[in-house]
C-alpha cells in the first residue's frame, strides 16, 4: 500500500520556529561569536610570527636571546645560528677564528663532539654546560652550587670583560677552577682560561644563563658582560644542540623512539587520569534510588490532540491526507486485531477481513486502499463512518 503522508511534515513544521527564525532571534549572539572568532584568529596569527626558544638568538620571548643577538650585530659581529654539529663544523672551517657558543638546549653526543672537536676555534663559550660538554671543553671547571643571591657582587678578578661590566647579580651556577691560571669572577659565576690552555683558543664558562635572555639582559651589568664575552671575534657561531640532530645517534644505532623520549612517570600519570575519569563517570552515572515520577505541569487529553490535528487538516483543506491518515490507522488496528504482522500488505489484510466478516474483497479493498479522495467534509465523514463500521464487524463478527 502506498500512502502519501507528506502532509505530516508540513504540520510538524508549524509546531516550532524555523532555522532562519532562530538565527534572526539570536543574531546578536552570532555577531559576538563571529567577532571573538576573528579576534582569536588574528591574535594566533600574530603570535605565530614570533619565534620562541630558550637562548635562541632569533626568539623574541622572555627566554630567548634576540635582543643580545641584535646588539652584537649592531657592533659588527656576524651571528650564525646552528642546530646541528655538522653545520657548526662547516662554519668553523670557514671562519677558524670565530667564537663558538654552546647553549644548554639539548644533549650532546659523542658523534656531535667528534664533528666539532677537531675544528679550529678562536674562543669557546659554555653556558651552564652539562658534565659531558664541560669534560670535553673545560675539564678544569668543577660545577658547584646554585647561587640565588639578591645582592650584586664585584668581579673580584682581572678579567677585562669583568672590569668593564662591574658588579653583577650572581644568579645561576657557580664553578671552581682546578687548574692554575684560570680567572674566577663574580664568586665563580664566570671562569675564563685566557691563554693558559695548551690547546690554543681560550674557553669561558658562564653560569649566568639568565643574563643572555631578553627578559634579564637589561638588568645589572649583564649586557656589558655578555657582549664582552661573545664579541671577541667578528663571527659568532651560536650552537643550539638539538635532539633532532642526525649525529645524536652513532652510525649503526637506531634512532630513539617517542617512547624512549617520554619520561617514565608519564605512563603512571595517564593511568591516574584514566582512573579518575572512570570514578567521575561512575559517580555521576550511578543510580541513587528508584525513579521518581513527577506530574506534568499540563495534562493534555488525547481528544484535544485529535481535535487539534483535525482542525489543521480542515483549515488546509487536506481531505486527501486526512483520509489517508484514517486508512493507515484502521489498517494498523486491523493487523493487531487479526494477529497479523505489521509488515503485512493490504491484500493480506483484505483477505483476512473478508474471511472474518463475510464481505467481498472488492468492498473491503475500496475502503482500505487509496482511491478517490473525498471532495467535501460530508464525504470524509462518510469514509470515517464506513471504516469504523468495518472495525466493529471485525471485532464482533
Amino acid at each position: 500500500m502506498s500512502v502519501d503522508v507528506a502532509g505530516l511534515g508540513d504540520i510538524a513544521s508549524i509546531s516550532g520556529p524555523t532555522l532562519r527564525q532562530r538565527m534572526r532571534a539570536n543574531r546578536g549572539l552570532l555577531v559576538i561569536m563571529t567577532l571573538v572568532l576573528v579576534l582569536t584568529t588574528l591574535v594566533a596569527l600574530a603570535q605565530s610570527q614570533q619565534k620562541a626558544g630558550f637562548l635562541d638568538p632569533d626568539a623574541t620571548d622572555k627566554s630567548g636571546s634576540r635582543a643580545l643577538a641584535t646588539l652584537l650585530r649592531a657592533q659588527g659581529v656576524t651571528v650564525i645560528r646552528e642546530t646541528t654539529a655538522a653545520g657548526v663544523a662547516a662554519d668553523l672551517r670557514t671562519s677558524p677564528d670565530a667564537t663558538l657558543l654552546i647553549a644548554p638546549t639539548g644533549p650532546v653526543s659523542d658523534s656531535m663532539l667528534a664533528a666539532v672537536r677537531d675544528e679550529r676555534v678562536g674562543h669557546t663559550v659554555l653556558i651552564e654546560p652539562d658534565p659531558f660538554v664541560a669534560q670535553e671543553f673545560a675539564p678544569w671547571a668543577e660545577s658547584g652550587r646554585r647561587s640565588g643571591s639578591t645582592d650584586e657582587v664585584a668581579p673580584g678578578c682581572a678579567f677585562a670583560v669583568a672590569t668593564r661590566a662591574g658588579a653583577l647579580l650572581p644568579v645561576g651556577t657557580t664553578y671552581t677552577a682546578t687548574r692554575a691560571g684560570i680567572l674566577s669572577c663574580w664568586n665563580g659565576s664566570v671562569l675564563d682560561s685566557g691563554t693558559v690552555l695548551d690547546s690554543g683558543g681560550g674557553v669561558t664558562v658562564v653560569g649566568l644563563s639568565p643574563a643572555f635572555t631578553n627578559s634579564e639582559l637589561a638588568s645589572s651589568g649583564y649586557a656589558s658582560m655578555t657582549m664582552g664575552v661573545l664579541g671577541r671575534s667578528s663571527t659568532l657561531v651560536w650552537w643550539l644542540p638539538s635532539i633532532a640532530d642526525p649525529l645524536q645517534v652513532a652510525p649503526g644505532e637506531e634512532q630513539p623512539s617517542i617512547q624512549d623520549l617520554v619520561p617514565s612517570w608519564v605512563g603512571w600519570a595517564l593511568l591516574q587520569v584514566v582512573i579518575a575519569m572512570l570514578l567521575v563517570i561512575w559517580w555521576r552515572g550511578r543510580r541513587l534510588g528508584r525513579v521518581v515520577v513527577e506530574p506534568l505541569p499540563v495534562v493534555v487529553r488525547a481528544t484535544e490532540s485529535v481535535e487539534g490535528r483535525a482542525r489543521l487538516y480542515r483549515r488546509g483543506r487536506a481531505r486527501g491526507r486526512a483520509a489517508d491518515a484514517l486508512r493507515i490507522s484502521t489498517l494498523a488496528r486491523l493487523q493487531t486485531r487479526l494477529s497479523l504482522p505489521r509488515t503485512a500488505d493490504v491484500a493480506t489484510v483484505v483477505a483476512a477481513v473478508a474471511t472474518r466478516t463475510g464481505r467481498t474483497d472488492t468492498d473491503i479493498a475500496a475502503l482500505l486502499s487509496p482511491g478517490s479522495d473525498p471532495t467535501d467534509d460530508v464525504g470524509l465523514t462518510r469514509l470515517a463512518n464506513a471504516l469504523d463500521a468495518l472495525e466493529n464487524e471485525v471485532r464482533h463478527p
